[in-house]
């Protein structure tokens, strides 16, 4: 029996959503063809570029409302959601008891070893500079850079921060 050393980390806070009843949106697409991790990209640099703005919540919603149509930022909501590891939820496996014994604890540490090997290269992306076109990188593992960073979630997170790094490649 294998004994599960991963420590284990808190949830990643929830990042302030994109579609919001509130906003006005484009009544068609302007990116008709985008795939979800492309409309993410976009959305985050878009919230990166609000911090800078004097009404950041309002720049935020004001950008997006001139790029996207109201089904694409819930896709990227439901994209960012989709990349945030539930540690929770796989503590409730491991306590659950539908699997048993050796099938359990295999699953269990096969999940926190790939859940930890994927944060490693996102870190790796996150911080690769411009010695390589992370935009390809990120893209062959469906990642947005920065997207993990709770500073990249929210248009503002306390007042008087400085800006964030943008999603650009």
């Amino acid at each position: 029996m294998t004994t599960d050393t991963t420590p284990s980390t808190p949830a990643a806070t929830a990042y302030e959503p994109f579609a919001r009843p509130d906003r006005s949106y484009r009544p068609e697409s302007a990116l008709p063809e985008a795939t979800d991790w492309e409309l993410a990209r976009i959305a985050l640099d878009r919230r990166s570029s609000a911090a800078y703005a004097d009404d950041p919540h309002a720049d935020e919603a004001r950008r997006i409302g001139e790029e996207f149509t109201a089904e694409e930022a819930a896709r990227v909501d439901a994209f960012l959601a989709a990349g945030i590891q539930d540690v929770g939820r796989l503590d409730a496996v491991a306590a659950g008891q539908a699997l048993t014994g050796e099938d359990r604890t295999w699953l269990i540490d096969q999940l926190r070893r790939a859940w930890d090997r994927l944060d490693r290269l996102h870190d790796c992306l996150d911080h690769s500079g411009s010695l390589l076109t992370n935009t390809y990188a990120a893209s062959s593992v469906d990642y947005v850079r920065w997207s993990r960073k709770p500073q990249a979630l929210s248009p503002l997170n306390r007042p008087g921060r400085p800006g964030r790094p943008t999603t650009a490649g």
